[in-house]
């Protein structure tokens, strides 16, 4: 009886184990309890049917969810770490703009600075071979020349003056340098003509009026402008004005630009004077293409009346050089006191 009893225990148990191991539901599948009620076959199926679509969608649903989740933080990282990357890019050719600038700027200025300095040292280097190239070699050995010679003499002959003309315009200034070349005007190169376009408030106490007793002279500017270029070099630049020294009856030419000539004007004033003057052309030196002449001057007091101020007695240097048409021009004239 207990054997019995026994065994039959155990195939129960047997049975209950094996329904177990059998019944044993997968992950994620729900699986209804053991019931000794009659169960009905096709609900039963169709429950197998639901579970095994479902089944699916419960597994693969938050699948999905994870693998996106997992990739897309890296890939906001990157991006965040792009956009850094980004806008530093971005800013550093800003920076390296700005740093650039003043040194762009310094660049500027001294290249500036460098054209100017070349420009001016080309603009020297021409005027003194202008200065130098003349069709004698020029050379540092002094020779004195004869002082009654033709040359020394027609030279100073240009810049010789007398007692009324240095006192009517004791500095050699433009307007001394524009009668000057004046004086070298001959007279065959005069005509007559008119006063048409004279001021008489120009050039005082000058008139002109056409009569019996005057008719005034003329020459045309192209005439004065030719003798200046003889005078002081083809490159020389002298304001066209009166031919006139001071406001003396000495000499008086006024230029009409209308007319580009220049008119005569009457003066009936006395230019007379007491004072006196010696001058001696004393020495002429030629050193390459250039010629010194040296002149001693000294005026002198007379009846009772003393020398003005402004004229001065003591050495005056008038500086002549050759110039390419075989001209000596007068470069300038200097002082150097003696008395």
């Amino acid at each position: 009886m207990n054997n019995g009893v026994v065994n039959n225990q155990t195939s129960t148990n047997n049975n209950q184990a094996t329904e177990q191991s059998v019944l044993t539901p997968m992950a994620g599948v729900t699986v209804a309890p053991v019931s000794s009620a009659p169960v009905d076959a096709t609900k039963a199926a169709q429950q197998t049917v639901n579970s095994q679509n479902q089944a699916p969608v419960q597994q693969t649903a938050p699948i999905p969810s994870q693998q996106s989740a997992q990739p897309q933080q890296p890939v906001l990282i990157a991006n965040q770490g792009d956009t850094t990357n980004t806008t530093n890019n971005i800013s550093e050719p800003k920076k390296r703009k700005n740093r650039l600038l003043p040194l762009l700027f310094l660049i500027i200025i001294g290249l500036g600075g460098y054209i100017y300095y070349m420009n001016q040292n080309y603009t020297n280097q021409i005027n003194q071979l202008n200065y130098n190239c003349t069709p004698i070699t020029s050379t540092k050995k002094e020779i004195e020349l004869d002082v009654d010679s033709v040359l020394v003499k027609g030279l100073y002959k240009k810049v010789e003056t007398n007692i009324r003309e240095d006192l009517a315009q004791p500095e050699f200034n433009d307007n001394m340098k524009i009668y000057l070349a004046y004086r070298q005007i001959l007279e065959r190169d005069k005509y007559d003509t008119n006063c048409q376009g004279f001021s008489l408030s120009a050039m005082e106490p000058y008139t002109c009026d056409v009569s019996d007793n005057f008719v005034p002279k003329g020459f045309h500017e192209n005439t004065l402008i030719q003798k200046i270029k003889e005078l002081y070099g083809e490159k020389t630049e002298i304001e066209l004005t009166n031919v006139q020294l001071g406001n003396v009856c000495l000499v008086g030419y006024q230029y009409i630009p209308a007319r580009k000539e220049f008119v005569q004007g009457f003066c009936n004033q006395q230019n007379a004077t007491s004072l006196k003057v010696t001058k001696n052309l004393t020495k002429a030196i030629s050193t390459g293409n250039t010629i010194i002449l040296t002149e001693e001057v000294k005026y002198h007091e007379n009846e009772g009346i003393s020398v003005p101020d402004s004229l001065k007695s003591g050495i005056y240097h008038y500086t002549f050089r050759l110039d390419m048409n075989y001209n000596y021009v007068l470069v300038n004239k200097t002082y150097e006191s003696k008395y």
